[in-house]
């Protein structure tokens, strides 16, 4: 239960690449992680009950348990990707270089984070279990009427909700909308169907009353966590996902936040469905794989850099200061292109060129059997530049060459950067 090193290195590029806005967008990767382990989470808790002797629930309450992971994911990975954002500068406000950023965000992603969500996976299972309990106790209430709190069955339990321990009343007394097993973090008490005469209604004090994101009962609304939850905006108006802040600014004055049903929130959620399913695709787009189809997008990308015109670029950044891309570019990048990914970041390429600064200097390998051949073309030397797109490294590798007295570098190739 932990989010893949991959998905974490996909991430901190797309963020650092700024390919995310990470005010009012969702980080495609971090999100799709997240809505990965609470599923799991959501599962693991049906599975529990369901083996306990609980009737699946029903599809539309499974629904609801699914559509309300969706929305904590949402809010979580704002959070996350915020978290690490505050990262990317240094005392002075200046960008880091991306190895220092991947340094200083370590220790939160692999520990503080970590964390989090062990304690946050943890009561999900067991807030999953008990909404499967809660909808066999509604079913079985006319002969099973009332609900026993079981005690924490920790080796070491606490003194959170001993006071209610023993507790015996009807499964629609209002005590259950008050308190309940799993209204707290970590937890390991229970609630149990039974016939027992009730007990007297305990009173508890303000230390026994449910935490933060667990008010909620998920085996009547449906929801894993509460709206209230620390991850979540306290109004409309303060809501990262909200737009029209005068809109939001009425939705507060009439009392309506319900993060679980807000179509702002929804819709921030399927664009980054969008650009997982667009990943995917391309991901899987290689000439042994689909090889029409890999033509196809390889010589889009041609017509598409053939349109875009000859240009040549004057910039600081660059090794020799001025980079030349024509009509023998376009052919040289595009044959050498392997995969879907490295197609899409060609359609790009122009924008890159504009923005690709310290480029990594690269000598001509003599070890290969056509460096003499290079030298004759003039050929001095290669350099690379590292960019970011699609939550990627890509490394455009330029040739750099001679022509009278000027010394120019000319594009060659985009190749995905591989994770170490």
């Amino acid at each position: 239960m932990e989010f893949t090193a991959e998905s974490i290195a996909r991430a901190l590029t797309a963020i650092y690449g700024k390919e995310v806005d990470i005010d009012s967008e969702l980080e495609a990767h971090i999100f799709e992680e997240t809505r990965r382990i609470f599923a799991q989470a959501v599962a693991e808790g049906i599975a529990d009950s369901v083996e306990g002797g609980a009737d699946v629930p029903g599809d539309e309450f499974l629904k609801a348990l699914r559509e309300s992971v969706d929305v904590f994911s949402a809010f979580r990975t704002h959070r996350m990707q915020n978290d690490i954002a505050a990262q990317l500068t240094d005392e002075k406000g200046q960008l880091k270089p991306f190895s220092r950023f991947a340094k200083d965000v370590r220790p939160y992603v692999s520990h503080k984070n970590r964390a989090w969500l062990r304690t946050e996976y943890d009561t999900a299972v067991r807030r999953a279990h008990q909404a499967a309990d809660w909808q066999q106790f509604e079913a079985e209430k006319d002969v099973l009427p009332n609900l026993e709190w079981i005690p924490s069955t920790s080796p070491t339990p606490g003194a959170d909700h001993r006071v209610f321990w023993g507790t015996v009343l009807p499964v629609d007394d209002p005590f259950w909308k008050e308190h309940r097993p799993g209204d707290r973090w970590n937890c390991k008490c229970e609630l149990r169907a039974t016939d027992k005469d009730c007990t007297a209604r305990p009173h508890g004090t303000e230390k026994d009353n449910p935490q933060s994101g667990l008010e909620n009962n998920p085996g009547k609304d449906g929801h894993l966590f509460s709206d209230k939850h620390p991850y979540y905006p306290d109004s409309c108006a303060s809501c990262q996902y909200s737009g029209n802040k005068l809109f939001a600014l009425f939705s507060d004055l009439a009392s309506k936040k319900d993060c679980h049903h807000c179509g702002k929130v929804s819709k921030s959620i399927e664009r980054a469905e969008r650009k997982i399913r667009e990943k995917n695709r391309l991901e899987n787009l290689t000439p042994n794989t689909n090889y029409e189809a890999f033509k196809k997008a390889q010589h889009s990308v041609l017509e598409y850099l053939r349109e875009k015109g000859i240009a040549e670029y004057q910039h600081k950044g660059l090794y020799t200061g001025t980079l030349y891309f024509g009509k023998r570019e376009f052919k040289r990048i595009r044959d050498h292109l392997y995969t879907g990914l490295e197609i899409d970041a060609a359609r790009h390429l122009h924008t890159f060129l504009r923005k690709i600064k310290n480029g990594k200097y690269l000598p001509i390998d003599m070890s290969r059997k056509n460096y003499k051949l290079k030298i004759s073309e003039g050929v001095l030397n290669y350099t690379s530049y590292e960019v970011f797109h699609r939550g990627e490294i890509f490394v455009i590798k330029c040739q750099v060459r001679r022509d009278g007295s000027l010394v120019t570098e000319y594009p060659y190739s985009i190749k995905q950067k591989k994770n170490d």
